[in-house]
């Protein structure tokens, strides 16, 4: 029999609870009914006409987007509503990403011409790499909720890429957030 080494940081230490009230814990909820898609978060948002929306409901310092809660978290959580057929742009992240379909079957595409795929079922989930050209596809025939993680704490709209094709037709001369309200 081989005895397993035991990780002394995995032990557990007795104490208490740190203190929150109820006032404090409620500015830490967020409820999907009571979010604001944000129409500015990408250009090819108002090509969409309302067949795609973008809700942060975790942003910390609101960095990607207006959130209700923008605490200090080492991510981001996004929840996009897509009509069937509809894709975000083509794009890649300096870090991960993980999707998961929350109420409709999605299909990720990747890869430099997105030659691969795979069909996620609601409550699947994807990480796709660091630096990987990726987006995703509604396939019911119903509004469906992809939730994104973005796997960094800081801003997630930096070091992004884009094909060229992507870049020319939404992205030059885009200013991100442009005609977002002033906070």
């Amino acid at each position: 029999m081989n005895a397993k080494t035991i990780n002394p940081a995995h032990l557990r230490t007795p104490g208490h609870s740190a203190e929150i009230g109820a006032a404090e814990m409620a500015g830490r909820i967020a409820r999907f009914r009571e979010l604001e898609p944000d129409p500015f978060a990408f250009p090819d948002l108002r090509q969409q006409q309302g067949k795609r929306s973008v809700n942060y409901v975790i942003s910390p310092g609101a960095l990607g987007g207006p959130a209700p809660l923008t605490q200090a978290h080492n991510f981001h959580v996004s929840i996009s509503c897509l009509s069937k057929g509809i894709r975000p742009t083509v794009h890649s992240h300096p870090y991960n990403e993980v999707f998961m379909p929350m109420d409709a079957r999605f299909e990720v595409f990747w890869g430099e011409a997105l030659e691969q795929s795979t069909v996620l079922a609601p409550f699947d989930m994807i990480s796709v790499p660091p630096g990987v050209f990726r987006t995703f596809e509604n396939l019911d025939d119903h509004d469906g909720h992809m939730m994104a993680i973005f796997d960094h704490g800081g801003d997630p709209h930096t070091g992004i890429v884009v094909p060229p094709a992507v870049y020319e037709k939404f992205y030059r001369g885009w200013v991100p957030g442009q005609g977002r309200p002033a906070a």
